[in-house]
């Protein structure tokens, strides 16, 4: 007889069936057993009566949780008072005839009844086999699966060509460290993992594509965190040829909004079209070029306002003063403050001031004596402060009070519970500079080095070109980075100088990246697109704030594999094949 699937029982009430699945929980009662077993579908429940199939009910007796079974029945409809509402199938249940067992399985280290989250992490991901087999996970499964196919319908009905690029390619300043892969053929020399399909997406476009798209992987030697995984990642990745930017923003925006509820119905877009800020209007209102827009609780520059009409030297000295305000937050007691200050330190605050507005002015912290009362209330005007309001106020360096306002802004949104997770807050933010200052204090590409300058090869005459204005874009949603995209660099020349600016030679380029640079002579056309991070998407939709168990076999949290045991060693002739030597790490310092 034809398997039929737990779910699948439901429109089989009354025929005889064959279901197959685990053994997910069992209850003996004497002379009647029921078994709830589990399929892909769900969950069913088995009744197996002694006085009617004493056969099947010795075999029942011998079972153990997640053993394979094998079950023969009939579907039967319960009675009103005995449907369960906690299982898609409770109103019916499988009279068992015939028990037949297909494996038997050992003990398992973990319960699968619950969300998994009360368990060590990386004991879920060494049985990670087991892991899906919980609900909450085969259902991410699905959703997933569900999303990607309605985002390839999507792009289908809107004229992408879907085309996997290669996965051994040559390195390219991406952002990230490469992960290298020896070849065997050719000793002494190594391939990379992409970091991204970028060059391959834009040799697409001089090769005529005209809509390209790839659920493409993306592999990266960077340090996970929750939203980020390490290793692997997927994204939503287009490129357009002749595009606007008004053309590119709104495939991204109609992609997100014609296909997001199939798995979050219940979720809203809260502007649509997506708003647009600059990167500079973003750090100095949220303090983050990501911003959460979920709330307001923006940030005010406050240095003309209390700068040398105050007798408080850190605000006469500082590069910028400015503050947020906590609505009705004034009535704080001092170890509700004490613990944003030290949260404000963690992300690199000298301190954090606290000033309560009152009927009278300002209390709270020990400076107001400093503040003249006229400064006081021009303050209080300035921040759109009201009575019973907390203005917190920082000062310092503007990158530095940028940065921990943001983050104590999105604090505070978290104390005062001002997110609302059933609400999707999109904003594009444009104009981000092209270069940067890196870790090394050295000039270096603020994002995408492939992205073109805002004025192309005349925006080098820029004096500093730390003044150069790129037109890349992001996408933020809800406090995270979500896509990133620009207007792509399509002429050689503006290659060339693009990276000579931070110190390559003409030499260099023309090695690192022959393949762009003499493709572009070869009537390269104008084009841009985005790369929508998949996965975090997915996290926002559906509400999981790891982004590890939106994937099928995650590495850990150190970037492990720990169940294949991977990254692990090689035996001596691989190593040997490709002309390897490994350099215990007690050596590493006195090696040449």
């Amino acid at each position: 007889m034809q398997r039929t699937k737990a779910l699948e029982a439901l429109k089989k009430i009354g025929e005889k069936v064959t279901l197959k699945g685990w053994v997910a929980n069992i209850r003996n009662h004497g002379q009647i057993i029921f078994i709830e077993l589990r399929d892909w579908t769900g969950i069913a429940q088995v009744v197996v009566d002694k006085s009617i199939v004493p056969v099947a009910f010795e075999t029942a007796t011998r079972l153990g949780n997640e053993w394979v079974v094998e079950i023969h029945g009939t579907v039967k409809e319960r009675e009103t008072s005995f449907i369960n509402q906690k299982l898609a199938t409770g109103k019916i249940e499988i009279a068992a005839n015939d028990i037949i067992v297909l494996n038997k399985s050992k003990t398992i280290p973990f319960p699968l009844d619950t969300d998994g989250r009360e368990l060590d992490e990386n004991l879920r991901l060494k049985y990670r086999y087991l892991d899906l087999r919980r609900s909450r996970l085969a259902t991410i499964l699905k959703q997933k699966d569900a999303y990607l196919l309605s985002v390839r319908n999507w792009m289908n009905k809107a004229g992408f060509t879907e085309v996997m690029t290669p996965l051994l390619t040559v390195s390219s300043p991406e952002g990230a460290r490469d992960f290298i892969v020896p070849s065997r053929i050719h000793k002494g020399k190594f391939f990379v993992l992409p970091q991204a399909p970028q060059q391959f997406k834009q040799l697409l476009m001089v090769g005529g594509v005209d809509r390209y798209f790839q659920i493409a992987p993306c592999l990266r030697d960077e340090d996970p965190r929750a939203d980020r995984h390490a290793g692997a990642f997927y994204q939503i990745d287009i490129e357009i040829s002749f595009p606007t930017v008004d053309e590119i923003f709104s495939v991204c925006e109609n992609l997100i909004k014609d296909t997001y509820q199939v798995i979050a119905p219940q979720k809203k877009i809260k502007q649509f079209p997506f708003p647009r800020i600059t990167y500079t209007e973003a750090l100095d209102k949220y303090g983050s070029d990501k911003p959460d827009t979920r709330f307001e609780l923006l940030l005010s520059d406050i240095t003309e306002v209390v700068k040398n009409k105050t007798e408080f030297s850190i605000f006469n000295t500082a590069s910028v003063v400015k503050a947020i305000v906590a609505p009705k937050c004034g009535s704080w007691s001092r170890s509700e403050f004490e613990k944003l200050e030290k949260f404000a330190k963690e992300k690199g605050a000298k301190g954090l001031i606290n000033l309560a507005v009152t009927d009278h002015g300002l209390e709270g912290s020990n400076i107001i004596k400093y503040i003249p009362d006229d400064t006081q209330q021009h303050l209080i005007k300035a921040v759109h402060a009201k009575v019973g309001d907390l203005i917190l106020v920082a000062a310092g360096k503007i990158t530095e009070v940028n940065k921990v306002l943001g983050a104590v802004r999105l604090k505070l949104a978290e104390l005062l519970r001002l997110t609302d997770n059933n609400i999707l807050a999109f904003t594009w933010v444009t104009d981000f500079p092209f270069y940067e200052i890196n870790d090394d204090g050295k000039l270096d590409f603020g994002h995408n080095p492939f992205s073109m300058p805002q004025g192309g090869i005349k925006a080098f005459d820029i004096a500093d070109p730390l003044e150069i204005k790129s037109h890349q874009y992001d996408l933020a949603c809800n406090g995270y980075e979500l896509l990133s995209g620009s207007i792509r660099n399509h002429e050689p020349e503006t290659l060339v100088k693009a990276f000579e600016t931070i110190g390559y030679t003409r030499e260099e380029v023309l090695k690192r990246f022959g393949g762009m640079y003499t493709a572009f002579q070869y009537g390269a056309p104008p084009h841009g697109g985005w790369a929508i991070g998949v996965d975090r998407l997915l996290m926002i939709l559906i509400d999981e704030p790891n982004i590890r168990d939106v994937y099928a076999f995650p590495l850990n949290s150190n970037g492990v594999d720990v169940m294949m045991n991977a990254p692990s060693d090689l035996y001596p002739q691989q190593l040997k094949d490709c002309g390897i030597m490994v350099i215990p790490e007690d050596d590493k310092d006195s090696s040449p």
